[in-house]
């Protein structure tokens, strides 16, 4: 762990008299404060660790102000900074090593992820952009309550490797990597519903997404 500058926690002034706090090791990205008094402690995942002067001042201003009861939006600094492909690069990696239920593969033992991600592709329901700069791969475990997941910080799409079987059609998986991938396209935009109106109807879009909702209901309940 490391502290946080102190121009970050200077920040912290206008509302604290007294401000403290580190970059804390998590494989997901967040942040936690505690108030006693007229001071502040705060544990920031060390993903923001590199991060430039402005965002880091701008994203301690965020969570003082949040901690004294003030809404507040995420800084355009921050977003622009954690949207931007360098971020992701660099920090995608740290994410994937601490995923521990990741296989690190897209080729699993009888189906290959892009294999659905091209038929995606080829019948028009996603674009290159919606996936672009992402990563895939099939799990260790073979969850059939969570038959898929993204990060969209990290731009990071798991699919439970139970479907990676013979009794499972391609049209079920291809709906599961879309119903992710339609998450990519979305991007990271924290504080906002994930399954709004919006994804719900590219969701729709998908040809027999009953009948893959259907057979994915079917599997949990087995």
């Amino acid at each position: 762990m490391a502290d946080l500058p102190e121009f970050a926690l200077e920040a912290c002034s206008p509302y604290f008299r007294e401000a403290k706090g580190d970059f804390v090791p998590r494989k997901e990205f967040g942040y936690s404060w505690r108030v006693n008094g007229s001071s502040i402690e705060m544990h920031i995942a060390d993903y923001l660790a590199g991060a430039p002067d402005l965002v880091l001042i701008d994203f301690c201003d965020m969570v003082c102000r949040r901690a004294v009861g003030r809404r507040c939006p995420s800084p355009d600094s921050y977003l622009d900074y954690v949207r931007s492909d360098k971020y992701i690069v660099d920090n995608r990696p740290t994410y994937i090593r601490r995923s521990r239920n990741l296989a690190r593969t897209a080729c699993g033992r009888t189906a290959y992820l892009h294999d659905s991600v091209q038929r995606l592709l080829d019948s028009g329901l996603i674009l290159d952009s919606d996936i672009s700069n992402s990563y895939m791969s099939w799990t260790r475990r073979n969850n059939v309550q969570r038959v898929g997941f993204c990060s969209t910080m990290f731009r990071v799409v798991g699919i439970s490797s139970r479907l990676d079987s013979d009794d499972i059609p391609d049209m079920v998986r291809d709906y599961v990597v879309y119903h992710e991938c339609l998450h990519l396209r979305q991007g990271y935009r924290p504080g906002r519903r994930v399954h709004d109106a919006q994804f719900r109807s590219w969701e729709r879009s998908f040809p027999g997404w009953k009948e893959a909702e259907g057979v994915l209901r079917r599997l949990g309940a087995a």
